[in-house]
């Protein structure tokens, strides 16, 4: 079983591939949150893998939240891994999961970084043209190389230091003055597509059916990336930039 937590492909795009491999089942972690899905069966299951996005040098504070949650029976003896995408490092990752399951009493046998394109468009761009292609063709072959190792049971980066914060934390976003800059700007169709993909279930809709954000936020910007109208802004830094999905991902 492979617990993925996505925004914009990327982490699910990985996922996918190496459940190809192994023949594993997929679990999506932003789904789970929305359904408050927690228990899960891996009696039988080979494998047990943990993706996600690298946020801030650590895990994304849903996938934090989730883990505290997280309820597993049947478990025992599986391949435990993780494989964190990210723009350039994983940081601290590595030690995050390594730490949370050590303390779930479950052994881990390493972890496999995936660098692929950096989607955090509040402080940088997203690469274009014959860049973001180059970026997207090594991610493959380095993907290959993963779920070979992985199918293969040869175990990853094992990092035991003490990680600096096993999540990033989550952002309160206030509809009263929008504290977290998250909003919808004239461009906004009030399609509710945003308040349906959010993880964290705080985007809410006004009477004309446009979004306000309200609540514990992740800041993955999934509302922002996949908004069809690109309305969905983070203050002034996101206008006028590119958005970016995996271009071989179809959400689940």
């Amino acid at each position: 079983m492979i617990f993925y937590f996505t925004a914009t492909g990327n982490t699910q795009y990985a996922a996918e591939r190496i459940a190809e491999a192994t023949g594993d089942r997929l679990v999506s972690v932003g789904q789970a949150l929305r359904s408050g899905s927690y228990e899960y069966d891996v009696t039988g299951d080979g494998y047990l893998g943990f993706a996600a996005p690298t946020f801030a040098g650590t895990l994304p504070g849903a996938v934090g939240l989730f883990l505290d949650r997280l309820k597993l029976t049947g478990y025992g003896g599986q391949f435990v891994y993780g494989v964190f995408t990210c723009g350039a490092s994983d940081g601290f990752e590595s030690a995050a999961l390594y730490t949370v399951l050590k303390n779930r009493g479950i052994d881990f046998n390493g972890s496999y970084e995936l660098v692929m394109p950096d989607n955090f468009i509040v402080w940088s761009d997203i690469p274009s043209g014959a860049r973001l292609g180059a970026i997207l063709e090594r991610a493959d072959r380095r993907l290959d190389e993963i779920a070979a190792a992985i199918k293969g049971k040869r175990p990853g980066k094992v990092d035991a230091r003490a990680p600096q914060q096993l999540y990033m934390p989550l952002s309160e976003v206030s509809a009263a003055g929008n504290t977290g800059a998250l909003h919808a700007d004239g461009k906004c169709t009030a399609c509710g597509l945003c308040a349906e993909i959010c993880p964290m279930g705080c985007i809410r809709r006004d009477g004309d059916g446009r979004p306000v954000w309200d609540g514990s936020c992740t800041m993955c910007l999934a509302c922002l990336h996949r908004c069809p109208a690109a309305a969905v802004q983070h203050g002034r830094d996101t206008q006028n930039k590119a958005r970016y999905v995996h271009p071989k991902v179809k959400f689940i």
